[in-house]
């Protein structure tokens, strides 16, 4: 009987979720609330903006777990575990890249929770497959443009970036990042940026609302607290030592986190006033 309805998340893979969400929940609120007290669990030196920033990282993801387990079957928040899986693989090796005999119990944590965070999201995806069937419940009706050109125009922004962020940390930091941070901190930055790249992507190629709508949770929270997370720490933005090369790159900056997180907030409250897809 199965076979001819739309495809759902089990009980252990809900289990699962629910578990990383509470994890990531919980590591988010540390860094984010505190970030003074939680400099010493990430593996190497961080300042406190930095903290917050890895504090909304891990919110937005535990975010992104609610909203695929709330989604209205497998093939409409399939996206969220792909981008998790991205950002957990990537930043596991910036840790990696990093382990000295100084952090190796910390790094050795971090590696572990995040490659087997990295396996149970992939897992996941492999046993409910990729591919919709005919009876999954996905619409194919007509959207209108914005959300197209709304995921268009953020992909190739956080693409470019996090591209040059992680292969060319030090250009980026020198060019276009609004504070000093070290080379692996901004490699880390550079894992949600590629992972939301790939969101996004796949996201404007969607005619499915309810794709969208699991989406944007995620989308809108990571900018939103990263733009409070700079309004607290915003002597080192403007620090002569530590803070941006330039006015124009911080304005730059404060322009693309608001437009997304805005445009994420407002796109979500189109979409759920709109008519529902047949």
């Amino acid at each position: 009987m199965s076979e001819f309805r739309p495809r759902v998340l089990g009980r252990y893979p809900r289990l699962f979720l629910l578990v990383l969400s509470e994890i990531n929940l919980l590591l988010g609120a540390l860094f984010f609330v505190d970030p003074t007290q939680s400099i010493g669990l990430w593996p190497w030196p961080v300042k406190e903006l930095a903290v917050r920033f890895l504090g909304a990282i891990f919110l937005a993801i535990a975010f992104g777990c609610w909203s695929t387990l709330r989604a209205n079957g497998w093939q409409r928040g399939k996206i969220l575990p792909v981008v998790g899986a991205t950002f957990y693989a990537i930043t596991a090796l910036v840790i990696g890249s990093q382990t000295s005999q100084n952090n190796l119990p910390l790094s050795l944590a971090w590696i572990s929770f995040l490659s087997i965070s990295t396996a149970g999201l992939l897992r996941l995806v492999w046993r409910h497959r990729w591919h919709r069937r005919p009876q999954d419940n996905i619409s194919s009706g007509r959207i209108s443009m914005v959300p197209k050109v709304f995921f268009l125009t953020q992909t190739s922004v956080v693409g470019v970036f996090g591209v040059l962020m992680l292969f060319l940390p030090t250009l980026a930091q020198e060019q276009f990042w609004p504070w000093h941070v070290a080379v692996p901190t901004i490699q880390t930055f550079a894992a949600l940026f590629l992972a939301t790249c790939l969101a996004t992507a796949w996201a404007s190629f969607q005619t499915d609302k309810g794709r969208i709508l699991a989406l944007l949770p995620l989308d809108a929270s990571f900018p939103a607290l990263a733009l409070l997370a700079v309004a607290v720490h915003w002597n080192v933005i403007v620090s002569p030592t530590e803070g941006s090369p330039s006015t124009l790159v911080t304005a730059v900056w404060i322009f693309l986190y608001s437009f997304v997180s805005a445009g994420s907030f407002l796109l979500y409250l189109s979409l759920r006033r709109s008519p529902k897809n047949a």
